[in-house]
């Protein structure tokens, strides 16, 4: 436990491979939340494809972990992949997570795929559809 919370203070300071050295190690023990952190240095690296292997893993290992399905959506928003988005996103809903950030991306989703009632369901919080509106400005 003390070497995962040195490589989360490590990530939060900026220092990625460090903290991806202490994670690697800590994968070793199928820690989820290592697996987890680690997809979100991958992420921050562009490696997107090894970043949702390892949001796959901490799912694997701890099935109801709504965080990692949050990131494994946001994964796929990047490679395009909406539908698979929309799922993960929805399943971090499922299992209680409830936030400003999920909204924003469950929205834009929805209107990637063209579902503009759910989108305009989620945008009913007007802080959202601020932000989904900046989104959409900046392209």
């Amino acid at each position: 436990m003390e070497r995962l919370l040195k490589a989360i203070e490590l990530t939060k300071n900026g220092k990625f491979d460090e903290a991806e050295k202490i994670y690697k190690e800590l994968v070793k023990q199928d820690i989820p939340e290592a697996y987890n952190n680690l997809g979100n240095i991958y992420r921050k690296k562009g490696l997107i494809a090894r970043a949702i292997e390892c949001y796959k893993k901490a799912i694997e290992i701890k099935p109801d972990f709504a965080e990692c399905y949050f990131n494994l959506g946001c994964a796929y928003m990047e490679i395009e992949n909406y539908s698979l988005a929309i799922f993960s996103l929805e399943k971090a809903e499922k299992l209680g997570l409830k936030n400003f950030d999920l909204d924003v991306q469950l929205s834009l989703c929805y209107l990637a795929v063209g579902n503009k009632r759910k989108a305009k369901e989620k945008m009913k919080d007007e802080k959202v559809k601020t932000e989904v509106l900046k989104y959409i400005e900046e392209g």
